[in-house]
């Protein structure tokens, strides 16, 4: 008796077990996808123009701008040497700036251009002078130009604004 209800029960099983297997789902086939739109060629980008050679492209004379607070001066010494290409001082109520530019100089900043008369290779400005702001906000470098073709360009440091701050 025993082994009949066994083989019943394995029976029963093995029938179950392929109702279940029939019982899957019929893949039905997909619908097509749809055709693929036309893209349009991506437009030829217009070439960027070629930067205008200027002071802004011109490197940057090597040194390094020095800050003595006693005597109140900003000086920007070139590298191997001892004496400034550029020296500011607040002297009473504005900026002697010295230099070894002589005559109408061209002040080039970001913000645009300036004169600046050297007389005897310095020039007054007064402490609040839009000039010196523009030199200190210039993006990254300023330049001094004589007529002559002689050019300092200078990188624009915290020395600079200290100077102009200390005589304001």
């Amino acid at each position: 008796m025993i082994s009949r209800q066994s083989g019943f029960r394995y029976g029963a099983a093995g029938a179950l077990m392929l109702i279940v297997a029939g019982c899957t789902a019929i893949p039905q086939p997909e619908a097509p996808p749809p055709p693929p739109r036309p893209v349009a060629p991506a437009p030829t980008p217009a070439p960027l123009p070629t930067p205008a050679s200027g002071w802004e492209d011109r490197a940057v004379d090597a040194g390094a701008w020095r800050y003595d607070a006693g005597s109140r001066t900003a000086a920007f010494v070139p590298t191997g040497s001892a004496n400034p290409l550029l020296s500011m001082t607040c002297s009473g109520g504005g900026i002697r700036m010295t230099s070894a530019l002589a005559g109408n100089v061209s002040l080039r900043t970001s913000a645009g251009t300036d004169q600046i008369r050297f007389d005897g290779g310095s020039a007054n400005l007064a402490s609040r002078d839009p000039r010196l702001d523009r030199i200190a906000f210039s993006r990254g470098r300023f330049a001094l130009e004589t007529p002559g073709g002689g050019a300092l360009t200078l990188p624009v440091q915290s020395e600079i604004g200290r100077v102009i701050e200390d005589c304001r």
